[in-house]
């Protein structure tokens, strides 16, 4: 296919489905990958994304023996774990300890946003970002375009029950059937939760995997009333939905008989399945806009009883939240949210929202405010896909790029904690792995890891192992090189032993 004929059918393409997000875009071979945890594939991952990163200390690693200008002015609370304690905004989070693990001993090369937040998402550490674009795929990318490829067993009607009662048996019963239900919409396997400024994890990216692996995107404030996702809007008319579906459908016959006619013979089979990959997206984008409906149910939060959306929290985190549990028990695999929750002392300006340097306000303050929306939106969580009977499939994981600066910075009298990559925290929830947990310490003055130091790659390698995917295997870049999904890392044994 020639450039011009290319550029034609991108833009077709992505003119009739209004929106170039929806998984339109040439796929790139990947090597054949064999799974260590077979039964992992039936998971998902929630990853909630502490963009900027959240201070360890007020958090899940207080240090109240510390000097004042380490330990801050927040206290620690007793936790469900004897002898753990946790920073005194989270009291929810405290008493439901036993129920998630923590790892307190994180630490990476990097205290730059880019570079950090690349080599935590990606597990490629260096400088692999060329003009704000990173040159691997993150773990989300990642795990999008490998279930992809490997067949998945029929999930729960989406909005057909909010009751946990109800919820598990019927997710269970449609897993063991096999068969499609009748009437329901093709969803994303992948949903990138933003705010005003961006979407998930937004300096990463598919990278060499293309655009196809990308997130369908939602922005905006799931807790508004009048909030509707951007690409579920039909932009048209029928007449004109249907005369744009029309041209895709010739431009897409003229496609294939060019690929018969001129592909080389030893690459045309290749080249076949890439028009049959591209069509299975296509068809998924054009359910999402004129199907049954049952997409656009999923995110649809007024479906939850008003108790429910309370629990959560009426606030953006909270809401947030609660439709990563509703996308998830509808059969979405990876939800990633850029999650930070309001309370920066800007106003979040910068859509950074955890990065609480002593200029952008006190951050004990801060803490103060943000700490019970985040408190109630994640222990909510947590409570309610245990109750669903999600506990073993689903994964959640609370990270950010770093952690911050052990010693208090001061700034024209505000003080804040600047970005700090020795040292940081990650909670874990489910998927199968061993609850209740604090594994690896830092040192008293929270600096660095003094026992069972981490990296973050060990984190990605067990999400990796839960989700049934093997990190050993390679994906072919856009040079045709072979590439490891994670160059380096282990899961990590206390939560996966």
């Amino acid at each position: 296919m020639d450039t011009q004929t290319s550029a034609r059918r991108t833009f077709l393409q992505q003119l009739a489905i209004g929106s170039g997000s929806v998984f339109l875009s040439n796929l790139l071979r990947t090597s054949t990958l064999a799974s260590r945890n077979p039964e992992g594939r039936e998971r998902s991952l929630i990853l909630l994304w502490q963009d900027g990163g959240p201070s360890h200390f007020e958090t899940f690693d207080p240090k109240p023996n510390a000097p004042l200008e380490f330990r801050g002015e927040l206290g620690a609370i007793a936790t469900a774990i004897p002898g753990v304690q946790f920073c005194e905004v989270l009291p929810r989070l405290s008493q439901l300890a036993d129920r998630f693990s923590v790892v307190r001993s994180i630490h990476q090369p990097s205290s730059g946003h880019v570079i950090g937040t690349h080599n935590f998402i990606t597990g490629h550490e260096g400088s692999p970002v060329v003009n704000g674009k990173s040159l691997y795929p993150d773990v989300a990318s990642i795990i999008h375009r490998m279930r992809y490829e490997a067949s998945r067993s029929t999930p729960l009607l989406i909005g057909e029950s909010t009751d946990p009662r109800l919820a598990a048996g019927m997710l269970n019963a449609n897993s063991a059937s096999g068969k499609t239900l009748p009437g329901r919409g093709e969803l994303p396997n992948y949903v990138g939760i933003g705010g005003q400024y961006s979407i998930g994890l937004h300096r990463g990216g598919p990278a060499y995997l293309g655009p196809a692996a990308g997130a369908f995107e939602v922005a905006g404030d799931p807790s508004l009333p009048d909030f509707q996702v951007q690409n579920l809007r039909r932009s048209a008319s029928r007449q004109q939905f249907g005369d744009r579906l029309n041209i895709l459908q010739q431009l897409n016959l003229f496609g294939r008989t060019t690929t018969a006619q001129t592909a080389l013979p030893n690459v045309a089979l290749d080249l076949q399945g890439q028009m049959s990959a591209i069509d299975r997206f296509q068809q998924q984008a054009l359910d999402l806009l004129s199907g049954s409906g049952q997409a656009a149910r999923a995110f649809d939060l007024s479906r939850e009883a008003r108790k429910t959306r309370e629990r959560y929290g009426l606030n953006t985190a909270g809401q947030q939240a609660l439709m990563a549990r509703r996308l998830v028990e509808a059969g979405v695999r990876v939800t990633a949210i850029r999650f930070s929750p309001d309370g920066r002392g800007d106003g979040d300006r910068s859509g950074i929202g955890w990065d609480d340097h002593a200029v952008h306000g006190n951050i004990f303050q801060i803490m103060r405010r943000r700490g019970p929306q985040f408190d109630q939106a994640v222990s909510a969580l947590i409570e309610d896909l245990e109750e669903r009977g999600l506990s073993d499939r689903v994964l959640v994981v609370l990270a950010g790029e770093f952690g911050r600066t052990p010693r208090v910075h001061q700034h024209k009298g505000c003080p804040g904690r600047e970005h700090w990559g020795p040292a940081g925290n990650v909670l874990i929830y489910g998927g199968g792995l061993r609850m209740g947990q604090v594994i690896g310490a830092t040192n008293a003055k929270g600096e660095r890891p003094a026992e069972r130091p981490l990296k973050p790659q060990d984190v990605l390698a067990t999400i990796y192992h839960c989700l049934g995917i093997n990190a050993s295997q390679t994906l072919i870049n856009q040079v045709g090189r072979p590439v490891p999904i994670l160059p380096s890392g282990t899961p990590i044994a206390e939560l996966v032993g």
